[in-house]
């Protein structure tokens, strides 16, 4: 029997304002290198999302109005994408769609919009936008295995927790193998580590063997940001 991995790509089309669409290019390229098959599926509104079928569930940043508007559609599946977390299923939300799954999105102008409530966060709009590259520490990952997560923001918004297991930058969450944070663009393709945690995690889950594959142009990328502006920086 072949080996399969099945890729959800929600609002595809509506979120993925910074070319969020490389995240799932970026999974392709890693899973066909372990000689499974990743097999992509498109959703958007108007179609039926089935939260049981796919092994990875993906959705990037949109424009605010588009988020509002996958958010009417989202809101359908509420209880599924519940069950859907604590049974363990990989989910992967970056930019402004984490704000999605939290209890709700505080405006400046002091009206709130409540969101899928799924996890005890919330975003809370700023009087100023970041627009910057980041990094932050991820502890289940050793200093030379890609323990520095880095990533560009560009939004107004922060994401303030309080209960659940969070990274250390507060803009980023995990619960089981859901997996959010506020950065965007292909996050992916810039830290080939984390995506080969979270990769080994699935496979696991699917009894694949993963074979980690360290020598390609993604990962001498990150090692040479990471030596050039974060290690070099920290010494001045």
């Amino acid at each position: 029997m072949k080996k399969i991995i099945k890729i959800a790509h929600l609002y595809y089309d509506l979120m993925n304002l910074y070319g969020e669409s490389g995240n799932v290019k970026a999974l392709k390229r890693f899973i066909e290198k372990q000689g499974v098959l990743a097999e992509i599926h498109f959703l958007t509104i108007g179609d039926k999302i089935d939260f049981e079928k796919y092994d990875f569930y993906y959705i990037g940043e949109g424009s605010e109005e588009n988020q509002k508007i996958v958010l009417e559609d989202l809101i359908n599946y509420k209880e599924d994408i519940k069950k859907a977390v604590e049974n363990g299923k990989m989910f992967l939300a970056t930019g402004n769609a984490m704000e999605l799954f939290g209890k709700k999105i505080k405006c400046q102008n002091g009206s709130s919009v409540n969101t899928l409530g799924i996890f005890d966060y919330q975003a809370r709009e700023e009087n100023r936008r970041l627009v910057s590259d980041l990094f932050y520490e991820f502890d289940e990952l050793s200093e030379d295995k890609g323990r520095n997560i880095v990533g560009f923001k560009n939004c107004s918004c922060n994401i303030i927790h309080n209960d659940e297991r969070m990274f250390k930058f507060s803009d980023n969450f995990r619960h089981n193998n859901f997996f959010g944070m506020n950065f965007v663009g292909p996050v992916l393709i810039r830290n080939p580590y984390f995506t080969n945690y979270m990769l080994e995690i699935l496979f696991k889950e699917k009894n694949y063997e993963y074979k980690v594959i360290d020598d390609t142009i993604e990962f001498k990328a990150y090692r040479e940001y990471v030596y050039n502006f974060i290690t070099n920086s920290n010494l001045d």
